[in-house]
């Protein structure tokens, strides 16, 4: 395995990316949230497993202090050209045939945006706890398969934006009890359990499992 640091300037911003390389065909972008990092366990055991099957992994940090400042479509729209641009450019230098995507919270707006793109239509995307409101209209519309994870005690979570999403060709897995960073309160049992379920569910829906 390689890693290389890389940047791009979108916006007068550099925004860099890690890119984990095993010389795959298969490559998979993860997209955090704005405290949710790569080093915590749903990315951490999400890269884990995509590792452990020689799938390249491209870690994009785009959140910086500004977007705070901004208003929620300016935010919004920032933060989709941010992560739009570093998977153009991967694509566009690299010759991936398969593609996948696993996004959590804040992450999961631009994410949602690249439902649209005709170049994606075969990819397959994850949305970890995402922002119900922003994101249900474009998975409504999308044709992807992937998953859908969010706990009824998320501060996101909302019946009707999550009935609009069932129309898409997501799983929706709904974790009953669990908050924003998917645990059961202060619960560590679990609040694993539920942990090792989600990776589960996300090996599900990305790839076929290892051989025993």
């Amino acid at each position: 395995m390689r890693i290389t640091q890389s940047s791009i300037v979108v916006d007068q911003t550099t925004v860099s990316y890690d890119h984990f390389q095993m010389g795959s065909k298969q490559v998979c972008f993860l997209i955090s949230g704005a405290s949710y990092l790569y080093d915590h366990p749903y990315f951490y055991y999400s890269r884990m497993a995509l590792l452990a099957r020689d799938i390249d992994v491209i870690c994009i940090h785009y959140v910086t202090e500004e977007l705070f400042s901004m208003s929620d479509t300016e935010s919004n729209t920032c933060m989709t050209r941010r992560v739009d641009a570093v998977v153009s450019e991967v694509l566009a230098t690299h010759t991936y045939e398969n593609v996948q995507f696993i996004a959590k919270s804040l992450g999961t707006i631009p994410l949602a945006a690249l439902l649209a793109k005709p170049s994606l239509q075969t990819a397959r995307f994850v949305f970890l706890t995402p922002v119900l409101t922003e994101v249900a209209e474009q998975i409504a519309n999308s044709s992807q398969a992937g998953l859908l994870v969010i706990g009824t005690a998320d501060k996101f979570y909302d019946e009707a934006a999550l009935e609009t999403c069932r129309t898409s060709q997501l799983t929706i897995d709904i974790m009953e009890g669990a908050n924003h960073s998917l645990d059961q309160g202060f619960e560590v049992d679990q609040s694993l359990a539920v942990l090792g379920h989600v990776v589960r569910q996300i090996e599900a829906s990305l790839f076929e499992p290892l051989p025993k």
